[in-house]
């Protein structure tokens, strides 16, 4: 019987012209061509079964630089997990479900959407920090007391170097060494030495992008915008003309692809649908204003409560853009097309749905 060579790592086959035994070494293939394999890889734990085949494979695809990831959805807890620290993920991309035990998840409360993080808390003491599932990694932060809250963005910084910034928003957010107590924002920064607190804004629709803060205010419908670096408001823009059930929908916000886009869900003939707004500069000369848009390109929005997160659909195989990926209450997870105006119940192994969580292993 001949020598099996080890599985994955080479193969022979016989030449039709003239009988050699030719013999391929997996290993052994060109850096570049492994990268590009690496980064068409759907589902995280592909890519991580990807990294350990070989020192060679695991050279070509650096952590730091994993495929495109869609977000994934995070079940919501039973007592049990919860008091385990057990945590069970679906990936959309690949349909399967992941659980992971996280000791740093024991008895916390998770709360996204968030991009290599996920905002964990205990509800009988002010310990709040960030939790990455997948490494275990924990940053802790001085909020010291946040009675309610919402995790408005946790993320990249395009304007910090890729580095995280958490933006949260609440009535009650309190600082010990300012003595605050009002409906605010709360920016941090890691590698800052303290938070950035705005008062009058937040605990709505909101969105961050480029250092700025765009904030719904729920009774007026007027979105403002403050500079996080001056603590400034820049300016106000008035809510979309026509849009009287605006203030009676949820409204949503969200980046997506550079431009901040303001979405109104609402319940009509059995359905739920989203009227479309994006936050138009003009050249520069008009005021800033909501202009309605039927079509997102080839865009992809996870939202959830009052925000969300955006994706590229070009970047995942077997997807397309423009539209919306929501959660309803908190049961079903679903798609809406844009284009036609119908909404898709997806299947879901879940019986309660969470939060939105982009995995990372950095």
């Amino acid at each position: 019987m001949p020598k099996r060579e080890p599985k994955g790592f080479t193969s022979r086959e016989q030449s039709g012209t003239d009988g050699v035994c030719l013999e391929r070494n997996w290993s052994e293939l060109p850096q570049d061509i492994l990268h590009l394999f690496s980064k068409k890889l759907p589902d995280i734990s592909d890519f991580i079964h990807f990294c350990a085949v070989c020192k060679s494979w695991q050279f070509s695809a650096p952590v730091t630089d994993p495929p495109p990831q869609l977000p994934w959805l995070v079940e919501q807890r039973q007592q049990e997990h919860h008091e385990n620290g057990i945590m069970r993920f679906y990936c959309l991309s690949s349909g399967k479900v992941h659980t992971i035990t996280c000791p740093g998840s024991r008895r916390a409360w998770l709360h996204g959407p968030g991009c290599r993080y996920l905002l964990a808390s205990y509800f009988e003491s002010s310990e709040m920090y960030l939790l990455n599932p997948l490494t275990h990694d924990q940053i802790h932060f001085p909020f010291t007391n946040v009675p309610a809250f919402l995790t408005d963005y946790i993320g990249p910084d395009p304007i910090d170097g890729g580095n995280i910034v958490v933006i949260l928003s609440g009535y009650g957010v309190v600082d010990m060494q300012r003595n605050t107590n009002a409906n605010m924002m709360a920016c941090w920064r890691p590698k800052a030495d303290d938070c950035i607190f705005v008062a009058g804004v937040g605990y709505s629709a909101n969105a961050y992008y480029m250092g700025q803060y765009f904030s719904n205010d729920r009774v007026t419908g007027i979105t403002n915008v403050v500079d996080i670096t001056t603590k400034k408001l820049a300016y106000q823009v008035a809510p979309p003309d026509g849009a009287n059930h605006f203030l009676t929908g949820r409204t949503i916000m969200v980046e997506s692809g550079g431009k901040i886009l303001r979405l109104c869900q609402h319940y009509e003939v059995e359905q739920w649908l989203f009227d479309i707004y994006c936050l138009y500069f003009g050249d520069g000369e008009e005021k800033p204003c909501w202009k309605k848009i039927t079509d997102i390109g080839d865009q992809m929005l996870f939202v959830q409560s009052y925000r969300g997160l955006s994706f590229c659909a070009s970047n995942f195989a077997g997807f397309k853009g423009n539209c919306i990926y929501f959660l309803k209450n908190w049961l079903y997870l679903c798609k809406y097309d844009i284009g036609d105006g119908t909404t898709e119940v997806l299947p879901c192994p879940f019986d309660y749905v969470g939060n939105w969580f982009v995995p990372s292993l950095v």
